[in-house]
């Protein structure tokens, strides 16, 4: 026990290092994260994702495709928007709560808009 006393800040210093997720994973993350939460008061309204959702938004977004990169808004806007929707861990078999998906639509209007609207040609 006193090893891992000792150890910790470093295991978790290292814990989370790695190259970063593709644009394209990241999107697709949120992608799931929203969907799972859209049937949520106030979610859906907003997203107006069709049936299924995934399959829409990954369409409407372009972040089906691998080589999708994020242009306007960029990766870094999207990464502290996508923190709202994290607040119960990094894994997605945990949705977010359906206020944390309510936060991210209404205090990032900008990616919440990519979501809703898409890709601008």
């Amino acid at each position: 026990m006193r090893h891992l006393i000792r150890w910790w800040p470093w295991i978790c210093l290292t814990a989370c290092s790695g190259p970063d997720a593709p644009d394209a994973a990241v999107c697709r993350d949120v992608v799931v994260r929203l969907c799972q939460t859209a049937a949520c008061p106030g979610v859906a309204a907003q997203l107006t994702p069709g049936m299924p959702c995934e399959a829409t938004l990954l369409q409407r977004t372009g972040c089906e495709d691998e080589a999708f990169s994020f242009a306007s808004p960029s990766r870094e806007r999207v990464l502290d928007c996508r923190e709202a929707l994290l607040s119960r861990g990094p894994s997605t078999a945990n949705p977010p709560a359906c206020e944390d998906t309510r936060r991210f639509l209404t205090e990032c209007p900008d990616v919440a808009d990519f979501f809703r609207e898409g890709r601008v040609p």
